[in-house]
């Protein structure tokens, strides 16, 4: 179904940022979609998501996500998942490690008529740098 937002979101994680479609964002982003990153930072439009998913990619080229509940109501969808992958290319200044990690996170979003227009981001970031070997374990 086109308009499900389940499945609007879920073209999001696995065609855009899994096999890395960006053409993909055309059909399930607004152009003026914003994205609240995990350190809070806003990203505007659609071309700067997909910049965003871009590097993403190239620093995790085998990240994938398992889904672990996603609940929808009225254009909202928050989505609970585990997502993983292996630190293959420098990020944010980071040099990659090799190393693979395995983090819990729970992203929501709000579709429109058949777009996202809004995505805000939550996963264990500290968990994720320090199963990467960026910052020192306790």
């Amino acid at each position: 179904m086109p308009d499900d937002p389940k499945a609007i979101v879920r073209r999001c994680f696995e065609d855009i940022i899994c096999k890395g479609d960006l053409a993909v964002a055309d059909e399930v982003l607004s152009p003026d979609v914003v994205f609240t990153t995990v350190s809070g930072d806003v990203i505007r439009g659609r071309r700067e998501f997909q910049n965003f998913a871009q590097q993403l990619r190239e620093a995790f080229p085998d990240i994938s996500f398992e889904f672990e509940e996603e609940l929808v109501d009225d254009g909202r969808v928050c989505t609970r998942y585990v997502m993983r992958g292996t630190f293959m290319s420098t990020l944010m200044g980071l040099l990659p490690t090799g190393k693979e990690f395995a983090v819990r996170g729970i992203d929501t979003f709000r579709v429109e008529d058949g777009k996202v227009v809004e995505i805000h981001a939550s996963y264990d970031t500290l968990g994720q740098m320090r199963q990467l070997g960026v910052v020192p374990t306790l």
